[in-house]
């Protein structure tokens, strides 16, 4: 009968007929079995459905078993009890299963007696059967899953899975499953095939209550819940594993991936330490380093998360990884092997950053570095490390960190001014070249600008009265494009340097204004806002400290990026007054112009922008975007011609701007001059044949035309090159409305 189990049971008419009847009094079977006194009552009471046949038995005890009921599994604990058909006894255990795994538990136990007078079989304790978990400690997530087997025979299994986040949600999610142990194979084989990207390896019981137990840890910490599944089936947890003496055979392996790189170990490190995960921190410290401290691995995560708690670090930033040459040996050995010394260790110089708060604790932690610039207003430190990783255990693990910051304190000013200017030197070198390869560009030029900065730093530190040297240090800052490192050497000259005061308020205005748009997310609201609002304290600070058109236009930009019309309007014109009393200034005068026209086309008033944007094109033809400006304010005139021959020179101007061929072609298709239109199109295509705008712009002029086919070719394209793109159903719909019309 071992096949039957998993068979479905077919039942003939007059059997099917007697398991109906049963299942509708089955409410009055289970009060008999409620006031049973003996096996023999029991057995009484459950004689009408023991004189059915097997087939009919296993049918009805499958149907107990879908009732979600106490009073069905009262029943399926009796037949489990005292039935003397060996597979019905095996089917009533596998529903009662079924409906703990539905949280339905029996209500009644069956009397024990003293003789029994048939003998039962004995369901056989859990008792663990294997584990899987994801080497995937380094992502800060695991899936850990745990299989018993139980049962009869130890035919059964009950599966325990966990997904645990080792940063913020402990165990994030859980799931609880029993049936046959070949139900359970093939859920775990179902495993494998979706863990694609990441190794499933074996977990003891022992390893995986030490993974589960850390992630409830986190919990504990974070003040956050475990899933609530898992806390529905707390005591079922407790019971198989956190709270058993079996659960053993902890290897103590970490589940960490072995074939990381050294920069992917370094920069998982400075994540972890980042985010809070100081387990994941010290593991892949070696298990001699003096980070260590001495401290177990409780301690060193202690000690981190009291820490933590006070300074919140947040936000980290990566802004270069370089691998240090390491230093050929001067002595020639026999049988050395090249490179020997480079495949056993590696220097990684590091630049990075975090937001965080100021704390005595800071100096408690050993490999806390030292930031050598600090923005005030986010809380965001600067630091630069080195990192020494060795192979340990056939994987790259860190040995020592070095505080590059703080050796740099101990260099003289010659000798930071020399290193400057060496690194200037390369980098112009750098730029001349013609043959260069673009990605091996930007990364050299990444760490040398960012350990300049760090020079820059250190010789602020020493000449903290210099101009020059903060003014060197904001320009190098300006390559890096970088707002929030731009901001540290503004505020810097700004408190401590009047000369060029109205110059530095101007700049450190429009850098707090652009740090702000970075932050112009929902949960960066009061720093967005407060962020715009010293920018417009600065700019206004400007003018007061300089009463000139450009203080007045700078601000005007701002004003108008906030919507403020009007007053951006009235500090346009302030600056165009100003103006007439200077000396001509066509770049400072167009760009006024500008902002007045874009005003104009803010408040609906086309008409008043045009000569705005005129006199710009006559004080810079190649001012960017006045000719699109000037063509799409003649559209919404509705003067199509002069619209269009503004684009066709915004066009000329660059080729590149999508908005262009959107506006000709709806010029040329409210003229109902679909061929002009395509044409554009297809030219557009020839040059920029990955642009799914342009494909999908195409397969809309086509289905106007009635082209279809063609239509749907280019929408398909265009979804190939961009499935996200928002442009491509409207024109799906577009092509599906003018279907149903023909």
């Amino acid at each position: 009968m071992s096949a039957k189990k998993n068979a479905d049971v077919h039942l003939t008419s007059e059997e099917a007929e007697q398991v109906e009847n049963i299942q509708q009094q089955y409410p009055t079977i289970a009060t008999r079995l409620h006031e049973s006194k003996d096996q023999a009552q029991v057995g009484a009471a459950l004689a009408e459905i023991f004189a059915l046949s097997e087939a009919a038995q296993l049918a009805l005890v499958k149907s107990l078993a879908k009732t979600n009921r106490a009073d069905g599994a009262d029943i399926l604990v009796a037949i489990n009890a005292v039935s003397p058909n060996k597979e019905v006894r095996k089917e009533a255990r596998r529903g009662l299963l079924r409906l703990e795994s539905s949280k339905v538990t029996p209500h009644w136990s069956a009397p024990v007696a003293q003789t029994a007078a048939v003998q039962l079989n004995v369901s056989n304790p859990p008792r663990f059967w294997k584990g899987l978990a994801t080497r995937s400690r380094e992502q800060g997530e695991m899936q850990v899953t745990l299989c018993w087997e139980m049962g009869y025979e130890y035919g059964e299994a009950r599966m325990l899975s966990f997904l645990l986040d080792f940063w913020n949600d402990g165990v994030k999610d859980f799931m609880a499953e029993t049936g046959t142990k070949r139900h359970i194979d093939e859920h775990i084989k179902s495993l494998h095939k979706m863990a694609t990207e990441v190794e499933l390896v074996p977990c003891s019981s022992g390893e995986a209550k030490r993974l589960i137990e850390e992630a409830l840890d986190i919990n504990a910490w974070r003040g956050t819940q475990p899933h609530s599944d898992y806390r529905a089936q707390q005591s079922l947890v407790n019971k198989m594993l956190l709270q058993t003496a079996e659960a053993n055979g902890d290897s103590g392996q970490t589940f960490i991936a072995p074939d990381m790189e050294p920069q992917e170990v370094a920069a998982n490190f400075i994540g972890a330490w980042s985010f809070g995960d100081y387990g994941l921190a010290y593991d892949l410290l070696t298990s001699n380093s003096p980070v260590r401290d001495n401290l177990t691995r409780d301690e060193w995560i202690e000690q981190h998360r009291t820490w933590f708690d006070e300074a919140h670090p947040t936000r980290m930033e990566l802004s270069f990884i370089h691998e240090r040459e390491q230093p050929q040996s001067a002595i020639w050995l026999p049988g050395a092997a090249t490179g020997q010394r480079g495949s056993t260790n590696k220097q990684l110089e590091i630049g990075w950053s975090l937001e965080l708060l100021e704390t005595p604790l800071s100096g408690t932690i050993k490999e806390m570095p030292m930031g050598t610039a600090v923005n005030k207003e986010t809380g965001r430190h600067w630091f630069w490390n080195t990192y020494t990783l060795t192979r340990e255990g056939n994987a790259w693990r860190i040995q020592q960190i070095k505080d590059e910051g703080v050796a740099l304190q101990g260099v003289t000013i010659d000798q930071l001014q020399q290193r400057i200017k060496a690194y200037e030197e390369v980098i112009d070198q750098a730029l001349k070249q013609q043959d260069r390869d673009p990605e091996t560009f930007m990364e050299e030029m990444s760490w040398r600008l960012g350990q300049m900065l760090h020079f820059h730093d250190a010789l602020i530190a020493q000449l903290p009265l210099d101009y020059n040297a903060t003014e060197d240090a904001y320009s190098c800052s300006v390559l890096t494009g970088n707002p929030e490192r731009m901001m540290v050497y503004l505020e810097r000259m700004a408190q401590r340097f009047p000369n060029n005061k109205a110059d530095t308020l101007r700049r450190l205005g429009a850098t707090l204004a652009e740090l702000a748009f970075r932050f112009d997310r929902p949960e960066f609201r009061d720093r967005h806002q407060h962020l715009l609002q010293r920018a417009e304290e600065n700019l206004r600070e400007s003018v007061v400290v300089d009463n000139s058109a450009t203080s007045h236009s700078l601000l005007g930009e701002l004003l108008i990026s906030l919507d403020r019309n009007e007053d951006a309007r009235e500090e346009f014109m302030k600056s165009l007054e100003l103006l007439s009393k200077e000396k001509p200034e066509p770049a400072l005068e167009a760009s006024i112009e500008a902002g007045l026209g874009n005003v104009a086309m803010r408040q609906q008033q086309p008409e008043e922008a045009i000569p705005h944007f005129r006199r710009v094109a006559d004080l810079q033809p190649q001012y960017p975007g006045v000719w699109f400006s000037l063509g799409f304010a003649n559209r919404l005139l509705d003067r199509l011609d002069e619209a269009e021959s503004y684009y066709q020179k915004s066009l000329a101007e660059n080729q590149t701007d999508i908005r262009i061929y959107s506006e000709l072609t709806a010029i040329y298709m409210q003229r109902s001059d679909s061929n002009k239109a395509q044409m554009l199109l297809e030219g557009a295509l020839r040059q920029y044949p990955e642009t799914a705008y342009l494909h999908a712009l195409l397969a809309s002029v086509l289905a106007e035309k009635g082209d279809r086919r063609q239509a749907q070719r280019h929408l398909e394209e265009a979804e190939r090159i961009d499935p996200e793109s928002d442009f491509i159903p409207a024109v799906r719909q577009q092509i599906a409305s003018m279907r149903k019309r023909v």
